[in-house]
């Protein structure tokens, strides 16, 4: 660790007088703590926490957020300044002026903090994260069972996040955009066997929705110019 990274660590351990008075739990405290190590505080921020260890035991990794009246680019700012002025190497992107990311790897350890925002309302969710994700690349999450995807797809993201007894799965992957218009077709003839009931889908969506029993199957398109991006959100009983 850098004396850069510990500086940082430092800052970032004191719970914040909203914090302690908040009656959050020790768990809850937990996440928060691990999420914001190494990363400065935020202005008026009360971090809370989001999950743990959410991508299995081959990646720990913690995560909290809050919300400010700060718009994006604001919050970007000030962590790419403060992690520069520290010597830290940064990583950084902005998909628009609404949404984008920063961090920084520790070059020891593969530690990855990252800072994500988005644009909600008339505010800005900020996600803060620290994780080791090196070995969730060398072993990664399968498909779920009985779940496919339709053709034209590259290869996917498959994220795994388990609370009281059930399991969600989140998926992504690149779409050929000339597929994207096939989307509820596919998934109808590969889910209705299987017992899976599709809802009403609103004219002109690139969203589709399936249930079956208290499982819940979403389906959705974005495009990104001139390519497209397929979502899948699954989430059904351990």
């Amino acid at each position: 660790m850098t004396s850069a990274t510990q500086e940082l660590n430092a800052s970032s351990r004191a719970p914040s007088s909203a914090q302690a008075s908040s009656g959050i739990s020790e768990a809850e405290r937990n996440i928060i703590q691990r999420a914001t190590q190494g990363l400065p505080p935020y202005k008026g921020a009360v971090p809370q926490a989001l999950a743990a260890d959410f991508l299995g035991p081959n990646a720990p990794m913690a995560a909290a957020w809050f919300m400010t009246e700060d718009s994006p680019q604001e919050v970007l700012g000030f962590y790419q300044g403060s992690l520069l002025d520290a010597g830290l190497p940064i990583y950084f992107h902005n998909y628009n002026e609404n949404a984008g990311y920063v961090g920084y790897m520790e070059p020891h350890t593969k530690v990855m903090h990252t800072v994500s925002v988005l644009v909600q309302g008339q505010q800005t969710a900020v996600f803060v994260s620290k994780g080791k994700v090196a070995d969730l690349l060398d072993n990664p999450v399968p498909m779920p069972a009985g779940l496919s995807l339709p053709p034209g797809a590259g290869e996917p993201m498959v994220l795994s996040f388990r609370e009281e007894g059930r399991v969600r799965y989140v998926i992504t992957a690149d779409l050929e955009p000339e597929k994207v218009n096939a989307l509820n077709a596919f998934y109808r003839g590969a889910l209705e066997p299987q017992g899976w009931v599709m809802d009403e889908p609103e004219p002109g969506s690139n969203q589709v929705s399936f249930r079956r029993g208290s499982s819940r199957f979403d389906a959705a398109v974005q495009r990104e110019g001139a390519a497209a991006r397929l979502y899948l959100t699954l989430e059904q009983q351990e």
